[in-house]
């Protein structure tokens, strides 16, 4: 613990120009006095420490320092580090951010060039979603069976009981995959779904082929997917495609027709669809123009039932 506390502090400073002890002891949850023989550790390690006094003083590093980057190139560095900053904009927790500090200091950009970025922020999960990937993650890592109660796109609660297999983070959200021993088959689940959660104490004994099971997942969702046909006026092309991308049917002076592949039930999508109103109309299916037809009827009638229409 203390090895990479040290390794910690070492790369926190390397990042900045310095770094008040105060600041120390409180990034790394210790007290002031355990930093300051921390930093007399590094010292006698031969790192080129030094404090600086005043108001703006603290703890820096000799600029010429470096700690060894040979493991990978620059490419490779660049890459990784753009990964970690994404990953850091989702899933902000001290690991992520301890291990993005160490990277950055040991593959550092000359100061005239700057990194891709990439800001996953809007979609960034609240505490209590973070709290349950955490414990999610330990129960994959020790094979553990997980409890929670469920709430489904159709409202319907349930209360599951899976062996946890997986965390993973697509379609703008965290999932788990877990295989349900009484059931018999193995289902996904969105992870701000999830009430209740509650490790079990038992370790699953199955041994479960983790990427094959992703991969029927996939093939199962391709077989859910949906083909919708919409037109919509040029003058509004630049926005809808920012959108929608799909394969061109027709095209006129004025429109232009494309079909779409979207699963079925994506409310995400569903709700695009929506939010540009009278600028998209769906050509077909006709169950789908009719499923957005019902949909604003009802919008109209519950909420809004004393509006001229």
């Amino acid at each position: 613990m203390k090895i990479e506390r040290l390794l910690g502090i070492l790369f926190y400073i390397l990042n900045r120009d310095r770094v008040s002890a105060t600041r120390l002891a409180k990034e790394f949850n210790v007290s002031r006095r355990t930093i300051i023989r921390d930093i007399d550790t590094l010292s006698l390690a031969g790192v080129p420490i030094y404090a600086e006094v005043g108001v703006n003083g603290g703890y820096a590093i000799n600029p010429d320092y470096q700690v060894s980057n040979k493991i990978i190139d620059q490419t490779n560095a660049d890459y990784l580090l753009l990964a970690l900053e994404s990953l850091k904009s989702v899933y902000g927790t001290k690991k992520v951010n301890d291990t993005y500090e160490k990277i950055k200091a040991v593959y550092a950009l000359p100061d005239d060039q700057t990194l891709l970025e990439i800001d996953f922020s809007v979609v960034n999960e609240n505490s209590s979603v973070i709290e349950n990937i955490a414990l999610l993650k330990n129960a994959v890592q020790e094979k553990k069976a997980v409890s929670f109660d469920y709430i489904n796109l159709k409202k319907e609660k349930s209360h599951v009981t899976i062996d946890a297999l997986h965390v993973f983070y697509k379609w703008y959200a965290w999932y788990l995959l877990g295989y349900n021993q009484e059931k018999q088959e193995c289902r996904m689940y969105k992870i701000i779904r999830l009430r209740n959660l509650n490790v079990q104490s038992e370790q699953w004994q199955n041994d479960y082929d983790v990427a094959d099971l992703m991969q029927k997942h996939v093939e199962q969702q391709h077989t859910d997917v949906q083909s919708i046909i919409i037109e919509y006026q040029k003058e509004s092309q630049i926005l809808i495609e920012e959108y929608f991308q799909g394969e061109t049917l027709n095209e006129s002076p004025t429109t232009r027709t494309i079909e779409l592949k979207m699963r079925e039930n994506n409310f995400m999508l569903f709700s695009l669809l929506l939010g540009f109103g009278d600028q998209i109309k769906v050509l077909a299916p006709a169950s789908f123009a009719e499923k957005i037809k019902t949909h604003l009827e009802a919008t109209l009638q519950n909420n809004y039932p004393n509006s001229d229409r």
